[in-house]
């Protein structure tokens, strides 16, 4: 019996499958990449940013790109601070936590959102505390949020915080029932004080005349080397120089000494008893002003400070 025949067959059957078989494609493991808009010179909201007290929304300017192409964007916002308010101003006021995920099945007239676009812009996208598209029920509280945006391609892969490739900032609301923190009008932004100079300023803090305005409960006046995005969480390398305290914080694992009022102080009446010194050697520093009032709002200001 002759084999060969059937020995080149055999052969050959092998070649043709082995020719058939798609060729093996490269592991998508890319991520998608968040930048600022090509005519913008930073994401927005970005680091520090104040929301002042007449927007009711936070504003996204930001470009989000992924070669094989984009399938979800989540927004992210969370009160940075916990409210330990009681009483009759608890139930009052919303520490804001909200996610906004645009995918497939969004379905919202503010954007339309088309999957698998290898590029997208948010020119801007908002997320609004009041009016139509509010995410909110109540008004919202005043002080630090917590904004992150990340982003999944079409195969799964996914920015992450722990790699850095996410987007995550802090931004400080302001709203006009929180304890107002200031200085008359046209004396110049920076103090200039001589080096044998005690500490002393115009200006102060007041609760507001706003319908949702309560007592002031905390204050918190500190001088240090610079101004740091989240330094009254403690976990930055900021230096505090002097810093005193009254009241007892909401927010903050702090108390102090009795607020002289609950409804009105000067900066001088706070530090005549208990006074700041200057730091020895220092020609620029900052001071930098916390202050709650029993629902819990929290209002900040830095006050730029020159030696001559």
């Amino acid at each position: 019996m002759n084999k060969k025949p059937l020995f080149t067959l055999l052969i050959v059957s092998i070649g043709f499958a082995s020719c058939s078989e798609d060729p093996v494609l490269p592991t998508d493991t890319s991520i998608p990449t968040i930048s600022k808009l090509e005519y913008s010179s930073e994401i927005e909201p970005y680091p520090g940013q104040v929301i002042p007290w007449n927007w009711n929304l936070f504003r996204y300017y930001l470009n989000i790109s992924d070669p094989e192409g984009i399938s979800e964007v989540i927004l992210g916002v969370k009160g940075d601070l916990p409210n330990n308010a009681e009483g009759d101003f608890s139930n009052k006021f919303e520490l804001l936590n909200h996610t906004e995920t645009i995918n497939k099945d969004y379905d919202s007239p503010k954007y339309y959102f088309q999957p698998g676009r290898d590029e997208i812009n948010f020119d801007p996208f908002t997320i609004e505390w009041r009016g139509t598209f509010s995410v909110a029920t109540l008004p919202i509280l005043a002080g630090p949020y917590q904004l992150s945006i990340d982003a999944q391609d079409i195969n799964g892969n996914k920015t992450n915080y722990e790699l850095g490739t996410n987007y995550q900032t802090i931004v400080f609301v302001e709203r006009t029932y929180a304890p107002l923190i200031h200085r008359p009008h046209g004396l110049p932004d920076v103090i200039t004080l001589e080096s044998n100079d005690a500490l002393s300023l115009e200006g102060g803090i007041m609760r507001t005349d706003d319908e949702f305005s309560t007592p002031l409960k905390f204050v918190w006046i500190k001088l240090a080397d610079q101004d740091v995005v989240g330094d009254y969480k403690g976990e930055t390398e900021q230096i505090v120089y002097e810093e005193r305290m009254w009241g007892q914080s909401l927010r903050l694992d702090k108390s102090g000494s009795e607020l002289p009022s609950a409804s009105e102080l000067t900066f001088n009446q706070l530090l005549e008893v208990n006074p700041m010194k200057l730091p020895e050697g220092k020609s620029n520093f900052v001071m930098i002003v916390w202050a709650e009032d029993e629902a819990g709002n929290a209002s900040r200001k830095t006050i730029p400070i020159e030696i001559n």
